[in-house]
């Protein structure tokens, strides 16, 4: 791109969060947008890119709110194999593009993608590091968004954000909930007035401690807190030793199951045999065989066998199949699953679902089961 295309470009994308040097002496942003310094990100990514590592060959990178792409850049410099920025809002994203143009840098995608539809399958897999940087404030369902960026991370999340007020925070403390005594932690929800738009106005500040505690309670194994740029600002370091959790970790738990055969019609106490596709919905290994001794933890599929309308009238393990090797989430499999019909004719239900051995159906859990209606005669 020409000197003068690349101005054009700045003037017609404006205005700019993100002041990026385009070269020959043009920045896409002279003055700031909304009380920002002129500089940012800048100031920003010092404190942050301590927390990466160095070199980056090999490994791919996500930035989640990625703005015009600035932190995109600056990992694509240390020689990340794929880069991907992805932002809510078009814009922003048109804007990242554009720079991208400018720069001449390829190997660096964006996509107009919420935090909350963040899925591996989706985007070709998890990402070896994930970059939060000023996102979390401005989410409204905020357990989810941190829940997304666990399942799309392989190993690091780096995440900036703002942070209740240190001077006005009470301070984490035990206190009696429920018969327990868990620790407190400040949260504050920042009051909106009506119509506002959740991408660009703040939501949520979490002190950095009940950030931790949610950043562990949504998988991360480990948690560090750092400073960030000034006393209201912090970063927050989550490591995963494992890319998922096996189907111990029940929160993670959830299936898609669908009847791909089963019979109508069923005489008295004949064996009958039932196919069912379940796909891995959750965020969790499923484990075929658990536990070593116990089985704990190892996912099967199970029928319930029902009584016509009298759901008290209930078989909960009727029938089962096994896995045959562990499932990685976002995978299918099918399982042949045989059964005899009730002695006693009449209509009957066989309900579908999954179940974590000697811990929790996953109904219970909050994910759908299956119902197929059969008439004994």
């Amino acid at each position: 791109m020409t000197r003068e295309e690349i101005l054009a470009g700045v003037e017609k994308l404006r205005p700019w969060f993100h002041q990026i040097d385009l070269g020959g002496g043009v920045l896409t942003k002279t003055e700031s947008a909304v009380g920002e310094p002129v500089e940012h990100p800048r100031p920003t990514w010092e404190f942050v890119r301590p927390h990466l590592p160095d070199d980056l060959s090999g490994k791919s990178l996500l930035d989640v709110g990625c703005n015009a792409g600035f932190y995109c850049f600056q990992a694509a410099g240390r020689g990340a194999a794929r880069v991907l920025g992805v932002d809510a809002q078009r814009h922003l994203v048109r804007q990242a593009r554009f720079v991208g143009r400018a720069l001449g840098v390829s190997g660096v995608e964006f996509e107009k993608l919420s935090v909350y539809d963040l899925d591996p399958a989706a985007l070709g897999g998890q990402f070896d590091v994930t970059l939060a940087l000023g996102l979390v404030y401005h989410c409204k369902h905020l357990v989810l968004a941190l829940e997304r960026l666990f399942r799309v991370t392989r190993e690091l999340l780096i995440l900036e954000t703002a942070v209740f007020p240190p001077t006005r925070s009470p301070g984490s403390f035990a206190h009696p909930v429920g018969g327990l005594q868990p620790t407190l932690h400040p949260l504050a929800y920042v009051e909106n007035p009506p119509g506002m738009k959740e991408a660009i106005y703040n939501w949520f500040l979490p002190s950095p401690e009940a950030l931790r505690a949610l950043l562990a309670n949504v998988g991360f194994d480990e948690v560090e807190i750092h400073p960030g740029s000034g006393p209201e600002r912090a970063i927050l370091v989550g490591r995963k030793r494992a890319p998922y959790p096996d189907s111990r970790a029940l929160h993670f738990l959830s299936a898609s199951i669908t009847l791909a055969e089963a019979p109508a019609r069923a005489r008295a106490s004949e064996e009958v045999a039932c196919r069912v596709r379940v796909r891995n919905d959750g965020a969790a290994r499923w484990l075929a065989r658990g536990e070593e001794g116990t089985e704990r933890g190892a996912v099967r599929l199970a029928a319930h066998l029902i009584r016509g309308d009298d759901e008290e009238d209930i078989s909960l393990y009727y029938a089962g199949a096994v896995l045959a090797r562990d499932v990685e989430p976002g995978e299918s499999v099918e399982l042949d699953l045989r059964l005899r019909a009730p002695e006693e004719p009449g209509r009957y239900v066989l309900e579908f679902d999954m179940v974590s051995e000697h811990l929790s159906w996953f109904e219970d859990l909050g994910s759908p089961t299956v119902r197929h209606e059969f008439v004994v005669e």
